[in-house]
């Protein structure tokens, strides 16, 4: 009995470790066994899991945008950027005055665009979808390594693919299979939209969906809930902005001047991720806004290498007060008081902040006043200003910052813009802007409401036009253009806005044409500003 009752329990036991052993693979434990690890296992993981794994325990370090990149084409673009006199730059004959000039010609130069044989670049056409995808599955690192098997392929796939071109087609099933795109819903032929375009990079990156609390674009709004996360990813990287007015105009249709921009920052990643340490954020310190009403604060972020940006991440002390996004600070219709307004930016383990206090102050009927002109003109940080003086009832309201507490102009039909004062009081006007009816309000120490209006008419755009001459003067060589039917043998005030933001005022002589100095000219746009007879002309050079 003894025996039968031993021999029992040995099969149960033997029983028991069996099944224990058939289950260990299945439980995901790795042969894990009452809290004890086991040592000097040989077992393989399949390679999906293993990715897995990594990514959850955190052992692999996240990529950086440079590593994202194929590196074959960043060292070909720093040859192109070390040796700019090697040839391999290419010329178009439509892109010597384009503002993506540079640009285009560096990505030419290492093949990945391509002008047409007329010997244009057409810089201003818009790219079809096929195009904009090509060129993504071309400078990610990464798509390279998707294999496809056919045999996988379903049905409904092989049709969409049958649609799309020959040429495009093998990027377009390795971008569908790694999720750049749905097959579905890509038209080769359709133009692609900048919101589009941005999406496919940024997955084809690798790049993860970004917090989107806080959306910089005035028409945030029409980017779609799928997208934003993606192209605010490519935003805080670097490697897409939005338009000088605060838009980024996501369904317009991407030029093939603007692809040739955002391949070139890409490629051009070593310069951002210099950028390591912040050396500051500034803002003004204080601001005022009517209730109901919105003014918009401009963060400005310095680096160590004297670099300047405005990627923050905006916070309001308090939303109920007056609320703030990409900038745009918007006050409550019905509360006054004091917010602290916070920009934030962040760099690796850099981080600086700025805070500036916004009085949300009644709404009150402003005093009318007026915009004189005073004849003064003057060039500052790269832009030229017209001066004015604020008058009430033929009395000067100084605008030096000892008198006022806020400064707003404000566009009809726009956001109204802080300025700061500072001991000028008097208010010059920048020249480029847009024509427009424009709303000074000011706001003085006790509390006092003023406005005026300046009914601005931009600078009309002239042709330069080179006429085929040119000379030599004290040892520098000289170009003749012709800007448009202009007589430049008397003006009130020319200026010279140089690439780098140099202003410099010219004087008139006999010409009646521009000779543009080419010996020893900063390369990039130039842009001239001339004012006759109360009207102001615009014209720009690039070389």
């Amino acid at each position: 009995m003894k025996k039968t009752v031993s021999l029992i329990l040995a099969l149960l036991l033997v029983a028991v470790m069996s099944t224990a052993a058939a289950a260990a693979p299945d439980n995901g434990k790795g042969g894990a066994a009452g809290g004890k690890k086991i040592v000097n296992s040989q077992k393989q993981q399949p390679p999906g899991q293993v990715k897995k794994m990594e990514q959850n325990t955190g052992v692999k370090a996240e990529k950086t945008v440079k590593e994202r990149v194929r590196k074959s084409l960043q060292e070909q673009y720093r040859t192109v950027k070390e040796q700019p006199q090697s040839g391999q730059v290419k010329r178009f004959s439509d892109t010597y005055r384009h503002w993506a000039n540079q640009c285009i010609e560096e990505m030419a130069a290492i093949g990945l665009l391509k002008g047409y044989p007329d010997g244009s670049f057409k810089p201003d056409q818009q790219l079809s979808q096929a195009e904009a995808l090509s060129l993504v599955m071309r400078i990610a690192a990464d798509a390279a390594d998707i294999t496809i098997n056919e045999d996988e392929t379903a049905d409904e796939d092989r049709n969409a693919l049958d649609k799309i071109p020959e040429w495009v087609r093998g990027d377009a099933h390795k971008a569908d299979k790694k999720g750049i795109i749905k097959l579905n819903r890509f038209h080769s032929a359709v133009q692609a939209s900048r919101a589009q375009t941005a999406v496919m990079i940024a997955k084809a990156l690798g790049l993860e969906p970004v917090d989107t609390s806080n959306i910089p674009f005035k028409d945030g709004i029409l980017l779609s809930q799928e997208d934003v996360g993606y192209i605010l990813a490519l935003y805080r990287e670097g490697i897409i902005s939005g338009n000088p007015n605060g838009s980024f105009n996501p369904n317009s249709a991407i030029t093939r001047a603007e692809m040739a921009s955002i391949l070139q920052r890409l490629l051009d990643k070593d310069k951002d991720e210099n950028k390591s340490e912040i050396i500051s954020v500034t803002l003004p310190e204080t601001a005022a806004v009517e209730q109901g009403k919105s003014i918009t604060l401009k963060a400005v972020v310095k680096y160590n290498d004297d670099s300047t940006d405005s990627n923050v991440k905006w916070t309001s002390s308090d939303t109920t007060l007056a609320t703030v996004a990409g900038g745009v600070v918007t006050a409550a219709a019905d509360k006054t008081g004091a917010v602290t307004i916070t920009a934030t930016a962040a760099k690796g383990e850099s981080t600086k902040s700025a805070a500036c206090k916004v009085t949300v102050v009644k709404k009150a009927q402003a005093i009318a006043g007026t915009l004189k002109e005073t004849g003064k003109v003057g060039g500052h940080d790269g832009k030229v200003y017209q001066e004015y003086t604020f008058e009430v009832d033929g009395k000067q309201i100084s605008l030096a910052k000892d008198y006022v507490k806020s400064i707003t102009l404000q566009k009809d039909g726009a956001d109204a813009v802080n300025l700061t004062p500072n001991t000028d009081s008097t208010l010059w006007f920048n020249v480029q802007r847009e024509t427009g009816k424009y709303t000074l309000n000011v706001v003085d120490k006790d509390d006092r409401s003023y406005e005026a209006v300046i009914d601005w008419v931009a600078p009309f755009q002239v042709a330069a036009i080179a006429t085929g001459r040119s000379g030599e003067h004290d040892g520098s060589n000289y170009v003749e253009f012709r800007l448009g039917e202009l007589n430049l043998s008397s003006f009130t005030f020319m200026y010279q806005i140089k690439p780098d933001g140099q202003v410099t005022e010219l004087t008139a002589n006999s010409d009646t044409n521009l000779w543009f100095k080419t010996t020893g000219q900063v390369a990039g746009k130039h842009i001239f500003l001339i004012k006759k007879t109360n009207v102001w002309y615009l014209a720009s050079i690039t070389i």
